[in-house]
């Protein structure tokens, strides 16, 4: 697997298009990689199976669903930040959920921030175009 800078944690390929559309208009579309359960984002930021073999590349930003099945994202991002080797990696969460026990979780845990994700696909693609671009081109990390 290649360097990436944004990865995709999501289980509905609908929203990964979308998000990869939202990322193309800013020239940030190659460099995501989706992956649809959180089982197996935590296999490759941990190099566990499967993903043995490979180097130390970690994301310059997680879009983290909340609702996954078997892991939730709530359950991830605790992996995530508990981790010294990467709980500086910025962790958006990712969802549809404006219930505020989602939110204030998210924020305990250690999220980065919240983005909803629209119903409506223009406002969609502009959030996430926007959450890209500052996190991955504005946004200073530790490397």
């Amino acid at each position: 697997m290649e360097q990436m800078d944004i990865m995709l944690v999501d289980d509905s390929p609908e929203v990964a298009e979308l998000t990869r559309i939202a990322l193309e208009t800013k020239k940030l579309a190659d460099r995501m990689t989706w992956f649809s359960d959180a089982e197996e984002a935590a296999d490759f930021m941990f190099a566990n199976t499967g993903f043995a073999e490979r180097k130390d590349v970690h994301p310059r930003l997680i879009l983290l669903d909340l609702h996954l099945p078997l892991m939730s994202g709530h359950d991830l991002l605790k992996i995530i930040k508990s981790n010294a080797v990467t709980a500086h990696i910025p962790v958006l969460m990712f969802s549809s959920s404006d219930d505020q026990r989602d939110i204030l979780l998210s924020y305990q845990l250690g999220a980065n921030g919240y983005l909803m994700k629209s119903s409506d696909p223009r406002e969609f693609i502009g959030s996430v175009a926007d959450a890209g671009v500052y996190w991955v081109n504005r946004n200073k990390t530790v490397r």
